[in-house]
Parts: structure tokens; C-alpha cells; sequence
């Protein structure tokens, strides 16, 4: 017969417990393990991402540095250049004209609605209805749409309806008053003669002119030629007949 002590009893308790622990702690291991996997990928993942965004911004930013850079033309391009522009308006007896050129510059920096033009002209029955609509005044000028006047500047040509040409280097003109100025030397011819000035002033449609500063004339009689008011101030004259 085999006879139970109370050691032996006490020597199986131990093994008993160790072997339910153990499966226990192996699954707890395994899970550890892969819990650890998991963050790493994590890790590596978000690393991954942050390397990819930090790539792309940089290469933006060199693509970005290797493009043109705008250059102090293109800073200041606010500027509005019109091709063909065409102004309309009326004088104060709501005589209607047109004013034309071949370009109109608007700058940021100029008064409000004044523009430049290239190659301006005048389509106005105070000039030579004739050649009007389709001739150059003058290579350059200014027009001040809320004053209503338009500045010439530069081989400035243009003839009255009443039958005088004028050559100057500048000529502003009052398009509500019919009036034009010069404070440039002018020459004009006319029915009555040639005659140069230093500065000049027209009114009445062409029908009254003054000529002022160093005025020279050499006129010619013509009874048949349309009469008109020539003024000489502060000059000399040669008379011709």
C-alpha cells in the first residue's frame, strides 16, 4: 500500500498553479508583443508622413524660387492701357465731339480720369470738318475727361474751320469753351498771311486769334478770304501785300 504523507500533498499544489500559469503568461507575452508591433508601426507610419509633407514643402518652395520674379514693370502694372479708346461728349452750346487715338494709358498714380494718348485726334466741328475725324493732331496728348480738355504735345498740327493751320509744339484745348491756348511757339497760316509767336490763343470757332511774344507776320490781302480778328501783342510785323 502506498501511504500519503503531508509533504507530498503539499509538493502537488505547487506544481498544479505552475502549470495553469503558464499558458497564461505566454498569452500575455504574445499580446505584449504585439501591442509593441503595433506602436511601431504607428511610429514609423506617422514618420513617414510628417518626412512626405516636409518634402513636398520644400520642393514648392524651389519650384517656387525658380519661376520668374516679377519684375518692377510688372509691380507697378496697374496701369490700364486701352487700344482704339473713343471719348464723347459735348461742348456748352451741346455742340458733340469725339475725341480718338491710336492708344490711351491710364496711370495708377495719375488724377482721376485724366489718360494719355497716343497719336490723339479730334473729330469736332471746330476744326476743319475736312480732315477732322481722321487726322493725327499731334504724336502725343492728355485728356482730362472731367475738366473736358484735351493737351497736345509734339509736332502738333491742326486747321480751323475757318481756314488757318497751326503748327506748335503744344496746344491745350477747352473743348467745353471751343478755345484752344499755346504757351509754345507757334507758326499759322491763314487767308490773311503767315505769322509766328511765341504763345497763342484761339476763341470764337478760329474767327478770333491772339499772337503773342515776338510776333512776326507777313500779310497777305485777300478780300475774297473770310475775315477774321488777328491780335498781335508785344512783337513786330512785316506787312506784305
Amino acid at each position: 500500500m502506498t501511504s500519503l504523507t503531508a509533504n507530498s500533498g503539499i509538493e502537488t499544489l505547487p506544481t498544479s498553479a505552475a502549470v495553469r500559469w503558464e499558458p497564461r503568461r505566454a498569452l500575455a507575452l504574445s499580446v505584449a508583443r504585439k501591442r509593441t508591433a503595433f506602436v511601431r508601426g504607428l511610429r514609423l507610419f506617422f514618420t513617414a508622413g510628417a518626412l512626405a509633407i516636409v518634402g513636398i514643402l520644400v520642393i514648392q518652395l524651389v519650384l517656387g524660387s525658380g519661376g520668374a520674379v516679377p519684375s518692377e514693370t510688372e509691380a507697378v502694372s496697374t496701369d490700364v492701357r486701352m487700344t482704339n479708346p473713343r471719348f464723347t461728349g459735348r461742348d456748352e452750346n451741346l455742340t458733340p465731339y469725339a475725341v480718338t487715338a491710336d492708344t490711351a494709358i491710364r496711370r495708377r498714380d495719375a488724377a482721376d480720369g485724366v489718360t494719355e494718348l497716343e497719336r490723339p485726334r479730334l473729330d469736332y466741328n471746330f476744326l476743319d470738318p475736312g480732315a477732322a475725324g481722321s487726322q493725327v493732331l499731334a504724336q502725343s496728348g492728355r485728356y482730362d475727361l472731367p475738366n473736358r480738355i484735351l493737351d497736345l504735345y509734339s509736332d502738333v498740327n491742326f486747321r480751323t474751320r475757318a481756314g488757318y493751320t497751326f503748327q506748335s509744339s503744344h496746344a491745350r484745348i477747352f473743348l467745353r469753351e471751343e478755345r484752344v491756348t499755346g504757351n509754345e511757339a507757334v507758326e499759322g497760316t491763314g487767308p490773311m498771311g503767315t505769322i509766328r509767336a511765341d504763345s497763342y490763343e484761339i476763341s470764337d470757332g478760329g474767327n478770333h486769334i491772339i499772337f503773342s511774344g515776338n510776333v512776326r507776320a507777313r500779310l497777305i490781302q485777300d478780300r475774297t478770304a473770310p475775315a477774321a480778328d488777328v491780335e498781335a501783342d508785344a512783337g513786330s510785323e512785316e506787312g506784305n501785300q
